[in-house]
């Protein structure tokens, strides 16, 4: 039996995952597609069946994609959570639009998430970005940089449960 040596990159360690990996990678990619694209015609089928080959194989040695599925069952728990806050944001987006003094109040917050990983980071990032009011400029390191239409949306997401949720997606502890 072949032995795999990890190589250091960065700072975490990657080793190449086995035949059993590939193919659990590629399930996972060619049923998200399945359900996204809705096409069933056998071209775009196996269209489907390549791509998700192709992205299984590129990703074969990351451990992200490990991370991540064992994230999926928390992460289709956050994204209803997501889904209402951006509803709630839009709305008051819209209140301070409307309002007959636009009573806007730009701020760039910084702010240190308690979050681990890289994926967590970039889920953090994102979410803030699709919440109406608030749009993630810059992330150095564990610092974010975020404008925020107004200084009380600024506050909320530094004291918001929005960090302590995407911690607890991945898992770690605290979250």
């Amino acid at each position: 039996m072949p032995t795999t040596i990890p190589a250091t990159i960065g700072h975490r360690q990657h080793r190449e995952g086995g035949p059993d990996r590939v193919v659990l990678v590629f399930a996972v990619c060619f049923v998200f597609w399945l359900l996204l694209s809705g096409h069933y015609a056998p071209f775009y089928l196996a269209l489907g069946a390549l791509l998700s080959a192709g992205v299984a194989w590129v990703n074969r040695d990351d451990e992200a994609i490990s991370d991540l599925m064992r994230a999926f069952p928390r992460l289709a728990a956050y994204v209803p959570w997501l889904l209402k806050e951006i509803v709630v944001a839009n709305l008051q987006v819209a209140r301070i639009i409307l309002h007959p003094r636009l009573p806007i109040d730009p701020v760039v917050i910084r702010f240190r998430p308690p979050l681990a990983g890289d994926l967590a980071q970039t889920l953090l990032g994102n979410s803030i970005t699709l919440t109406p009011g608030t749009i993630t400029l810059d992330v150095d390191g564990d610092e974010f940089v975020v404008h925020a239409l107004t200084a009380r949306a600024g506050r909320d997401l530094i004291e918001g449960s929005m960090p302590t949720r995407v911690k607890a997606v991945f898992g770690e502890p605290g979250g």
